[in-house]
């Protein structure tokens, strides 16, 4: 169950597991120390918010580019296309020299001569800068008549412009080259940084990578945009950055082509630096040789006759690049008839005047590496994977922008809270502690014994409830924790109260007494008993503890005095039952046990605490009474709250966030979900039923198995998600009464949506309350709050040895179970058995 039962009642349902998914970034070592997670994650935020705009750009520009020859030849009939017709094409030399005639004051570079009767020819002119290519000209391969400029061809000019070098003061030459470079760089370390921060605690787990929180809103939303999409593209962008920095660095080039083909890079014919891409079906490389004046006298028809003599018309298109003086080679590229679009050219060196081939490289005979730095450009740009990797690559760099926006917003919203937690500081008012409730004496007689197993109290007043009737009754029992009971000194009658939470489990002073007392009979012949067991029936194991207990005195040969007596959560009929059965014993008559009466509060305000949050909402309430003095409680203590939307269900339990002294009751609840949809009973209410303004039916009940403890000794606290609520009490008790020397451990999903109350934690960390605080956020990559504790074992055991207790307040189906995990690692069972019997590891859970 949720709470201890029987005049406790239920949470709205298991809290979900929050130690850990990002007030501040709880990134730096265990005394505030730089970590390596924390550099990695300042730098990644850093060159994000300094070079993500470029990357944007070039991402934007680099999509626009994706199908740039596919749109122009769409868009330009006439131009890119010519008309087809019977007559033969002209020879190099003759369209060549139409071309000169009509552009006298242009040198002409290299040619492309495509196999299709319909495609214009395409000409290079001298001028290219920064490692551009020049101009170029579509001229009518059957006529020789340059054609007017393609559709959209400045645009994707000024667009190739952006993407390589922002279109900059100079060119590819410029600092625009130097800030594209830099920026591909970044790429790549987010790539990889991206990976490290999200690194998820189930990395089996592939809806932890790539399932979209479509549901989340804010904050939250902004983060699954950012880091899932992110997962996405990953490689996509890791395949472009590689490639990328090809036509950034040429120490980069040089290396690649060492490294794939074994071989340095060849002597470079033009202009060393500004990248070599070139586009469309020239190849994307450099389309011109070195040219020169004489070039233009030199004929290259020969050349051309030789190569169709050896090729035919099995070719797609070819690239002629005229040599620069006479008795120089040709040199044709060309692609198959066939071959993809995007796959790199094989090549023919020819003698100029004699059309004889000289040498010959066919890209298919090439090993992988060689065809890899052939297809640079395709691999980038996605076409080397066919048409479907062209569209995902596509469709990745038009991405870019959503990177450095969602970025950017999530660094302007930390940058926010920061800027509150720092206004928040000091904020917190004084409060003075509220005095435990005394403890009733003992009886001497030992011929009767009450023992109890309590975690929150419930057990243990009842326990004292029974006590007190059999008093009246003329007998003396004997009060102990069920943890203090030797079965070798047991006689007479034993009367057992024992709570069970959790899916049956003991409560947390008796843990160790079931595993080894428990654990087989002991000899209890003549020993006569009864136990009240106290559950949940929402719970598959109601009253688990209680009935486990029942059949070990059993088994031990104990005679049941009467049937176990069930109560479920606080059920009057079955305590009223119980009554009875202690009137068959001996006790006086007495009311009925009816849990105390409700008071009547007041809603003075709820504010969300966490919009954004990947996780449910959780709320700050701040209740008032309306017809009574505020009330006395003290630090740990419950308040019970009585739903109104539903006549005939239980009550809700909650830590009190507050004390007395704040002249308020503060509450923090998380709205729970069920299955269906609908709101939990207590959580649904309370956050989005009742009116601010509106009545609450309020009951206090004193928890003193989590009250603080009396000496002013050290106190390690520990909890996740709204189990703060528990620690915060003790801390502003301990802030009214002057004591340092506490240590918080608190985790939840993420920093910037989840850091409740880090107004009131950074003022206890500046007023000296707070030793120490570790705050651990599982989705910006930090794990748990057990981890943190695990990785501070030293530490943890240097507090308990100088006397420290630990309190846990949270999720029993999360972080609970994990952290006592933790600590039985470092500290051992045994010694942890031990604080546990001694007062200093007190559990909340629920």
């Amino acid at each position: 169950m949720t709470r201890e039962q029987a005049g406790g009642g239920a949470a709205a349902g298991p809290t979900p597991r929050v130690s850990g998914k990002g007030a501040r970034l709880s990134l730096r070592g265990p005394a505030g120390g730089i970590t390596g997670r924390w550099v990695i994650y300042q730098l990644h935020w850093f060159l994000g918010i300094t070079l993500g705009l470029v990357l944007a750009i070039m991402g934007v520009t680099g999509a626009a580019m994706s199908f740039e020859d596919e749109i122009m030849r769409a868009l330009s009939p006439g131009v890119i296309t010519v008309a087809e017709r019977a007559a033969p094409v002209l020879s190099p030399d003759a369209l060549m020299a139409r071309v000169r005639e009509q552009r006298p004051d242009k040198r002409i570079e290299g040619l492309v001569l495509s196999a299709r009767k319909d495609e214009a020819a395409r000409v290079f002119f001298a001028g290219g800068v920064g490692g551009n290519r020049g101009e170029r000209a579509y001229v009518d391969p059957y006529e020789g008549t340059v054609l007017g400029r393609a559709t959209g061809e400045e645009f994707f000019g000024f667009v190739r412009q952006l993407h390589r070098w922002l279109a900059l003061p100079g060119n590819g030459d410029g600092v625009g080259r130097q800030i594209t470079g830099a920026a591909v760089s970044a790429l790549l370390f987010f790539c990889v940084s991206g990976l490290y921060l999200r690194w998820p605690r189930r990395p089996l787990d592939w809806r932890a990578w790539l399932k979209l929180d479509t549901g989340a809103r804010g904050r939250a939303f902004l983060w699954s945009l950012h880091a899932v999409i992110g997962t996405w593209v990953l490689l996509v962008y890791l395949v472009i950055g590689l490639t990328g920095l090809w036509w950034s660095y040429d120490w980069y080039r040089d290396g690649v082509v060492q490294l794939l083909t074994g071989q340095p890079l060849p002597a470079r014919e033009g202009p060393p630096k500004g990248g070599r891409e070139g586009k469309g079906h020239e190849g994307r490389g450099r389309e011109g040789g070195r040219g020169g004046a004489e070039a233009a006298t030199v004929s290259i028809d020969a050349a051309w006759t030789g190569f169709l003599a050896k090729q035919g018309d099995h070719f797609a298109l070819a690239m002629l690049n005229p040599p620069g003086k006479p008795g120089a080679p040709t040199r044709i590229r060309y692609r198959l008839a066939g071959a993809p679009a995007d796959q790199g050219l094989d090549e023919m060196m020819i003698d100029t005047a004699t059309g004889a081939v000289m040498s010959e490289s066919r890209y298919q005979d090439k090993k992988l590496g060689a065809q890899l730095i052939a297809n640079v450009l395709s691999i980038h740009r996605g076409a080397y994977f066919g048409l479907g990797g062209k569209v995902v690559f596509m469709a990745a760099a038009g991405a870019m922008p959503l990177f450095f926006v969602t970025g950017l917003m999530l660094y302007l919203d930390r940058r926010r809270k920061k800027k509150a937690v720092r206004l928040a500081r000091g904020g917190v008012s004084a409060a003075t502690p509220a005095p435990a409730p005394a403890t009733a004496p003992a009886a001497a007689d030992t011929t009767l014994t009450i023992a109890y197993a309590s975690q929150t109290g419930t057990a243990e007043q009842l326990a004292w409830r029974t006590a007190g009737v059999l008093r009246d009754g003329g007998l003396a029992p004997e009060v102990v924790p069920l943890a203090k009971l030797d079965p070798q000194a047991l006689r007479g009658r034993l009367l057992v109260v024992a709570s069970t939470y959790g899916e049956g489990e003991p409560p947390d002073d008796v843990r160790a007494y079931a595993r080894k007392r428990m654990a087989a009979p002991a000899a209890l012949a003549g020993v006569e008993y009864a136990v009240l067991a106290l559950g949940d029936r929402q719970y598959e194991t109601f009253c688990g503890f209680g009935r486990a207990i029942d059949r070990w005195l059993a088994d031990s040969g104990a005679t049941r005095l009467f049937d176990p007596v069930l109560v479920d959560d606080g059920n009057a009929e079955a305590l009223h039952q119980w009554q009875e059965r202690l009137r068959a014993l001996g006790a006086a008559a007495a009311p009925d046990w009816a849990p105390e009466a409700y008071g009547r509060w007041r809603l003075a305000e709820r504010r969300l605490l966490n919009p954004g949050s990947p996780g449910g909402p959780a709320y700050h309430l701040a209740l008032e009474p309306l017809d009574q003095p505020l009330p006395a409680w003290a630090a740990g203590d419950i308040a019970q709250i009585l739903p109104n939307n539903d006549a005939t269900a239980h009550h809700r339990d909650y830590s009190i966030a507050s004390l007395p002294a704040d002249g308020r009751l503060d509450l923090l609840v998380r709205q729970q979900t069920r299955p269906d949809g609908s709101l939990g009973l207590g959580s649904g209410w309370l956050t989005a039923g009742v009116a601010v303004g509106a009545e609450v039916r309020v009951r206090l009940r004193p928890n003193p198995g989590f009250h603080a403890p009396a000496a002013a000794v050290p106190m390690i606290l520990i909890g996740a998600g709204t189990g703060l609520a528990g620690l915060r009490g003790h801390l502003k008790q301990r802030r009214a009464r002057r004591l340092g020397d506490a240590w918080l451990l608190f985790g939840e999903r993420g920093g910037a949506t989840d850091a409740f109350h880090a107004g009131d934690i950074a003022a206890w960390q500046a007023d000296g309350t707070l030793a120490r605080v570790d705050l651990v956020y599982s989705r910006d990559g930090q794990g748990y709050v057990q981890d943190r504790l695990a990785a501070q074992a030293d530490e943890v055991r240097a507090w308990v040895d100088r006397g420290a207790v630990i309190y846990v307040c949270g999720s029993l189906h999360g972080m609970a179970p994990g952290v006592d995990s933790a600590l039985e690692t470092i500290l051992g069972r045994e010694r942890l058995d031990a604080l546990t019997a001694e007062g200093r590891y007190r559990r909340d859970v629920y």
